[in-house]
């Protein structure tokens, strides 16, 4: 049997997707006859993917998980393969997500993409400039795809520290933020996800900075993203990099528990749809 040929993920997102799919068929023990056969592709075409020579569709990625018996792990790859409903600075965010073993962001003006329900994605990405509905349905798609990660084998270790005032910002319809709430709320309760809420009499000036997500991997910080009105960026310089640990731990000493955290939300869900 020859030997495999080297795959070079840092190729693009094809080759990084080609390189998992190698990863994943040569655990279930399969050869890309197999593979192919079964999932009801032609073995050149198996190959051609995994080379990067090719980019799959999504119903080929689809049909090769339930072959291969996984969850989302290789639809992970779709937003950054098919370059649609995420701008071109984030493509280089969701494979340093999958890489990551825990995740903390603080947030102040919109729910965290990991955790946000179908309607409130869709309420942020039609209140866009030049917004088509074309793009809100692209950019939904890849968002709730990237939330695949909390179904993978290795559980993620996820903090989201948010600001009050995301309980009050009516986005979307009538319901949509408590639904929201309700969403958050069943996902602390099921362990996926860990939440701290910043309170108004906090007066934290860290606060103020905008959105922050910080990537760990062994529990050493790996990477960050932030983002502003004009464009976000992907931080790896580990100055700045150190820098934003050092925010966001100022703010999560600020925060509630989580236990008074969680109180907050229901408290708000109880009061409906009046502040």
């Amino acid at each position: 049997m020859p030997a495999l040929k080297e795959l070079d993920p840092t190729v693009g997102p094809a080759a990084r997707f080609g390189a998992d799919l190698r990863k994943y068929r040569l655990a279930a023990g399969m050869n890309q006859s197999e593979l192919g056969k079964a999932a009801g592709y032609s073995k050149s075409r198996i190959g051609n993917v995994e080379r990067g020579d090719e980019k799959p569709t999504r119903e080929m990625i689809i049909k090769c998980e339930e072959v291969l018996g996984l969850n989302g792990e290789l639809l992970l790859h779709w937003p950054n393969i098919h370059g649609k409903g995420s701008p071109e600075w984030f493509r280089e965010w969701p494979p340093i997500e999958r890489r990551a073993d825990a995740i903390m962001t603080f947030a102040a003006m919109n729910f965290p993409g990991l955790v946000q329900t179908e309607e409130y994605a869709r309420a942020v990405f039609e209140g866009e400039p030049n917004a088509t509905p074309e793009l809100v349905e692209e950019s939904v798609k890849s968002r709730l795809e990237r939330q695949a990660i909390f179904n993978r084998g290795k559980p993620l270790n996820y903090l989201a520290v948010l600001d009050e005032g995301l309980l009050y910002r009516p986005l979307g319809g009538d319901g949509v933020v408590l639904r929201q709430l309700e969403h958050l709320i069943r996902m602390v309760e099921q362990r996926l996800i860990s939440v701290q809420l910043l309170p108004y009499e906090a007066r934290c000036a860290a606060a103020t900075a905008g959105l922050m997500v910080l990537a760990l991997e062994g529990g050493v910080p790996i990477a960050a993203s932030v983002e502003s009105a004009l464009r976000g960026t992907v931080v790896h310089d580990p100055k700045e990099v150190a820098a934003l640990v050092r925010r966001l731990d100022t703010i999560r000493r600020s925060a509630l528990p989580e236990h008074l955290s969680i109180r907050r939300f229901k408290e708000r869900v109880e009061r409906g749809l009046e502040p």
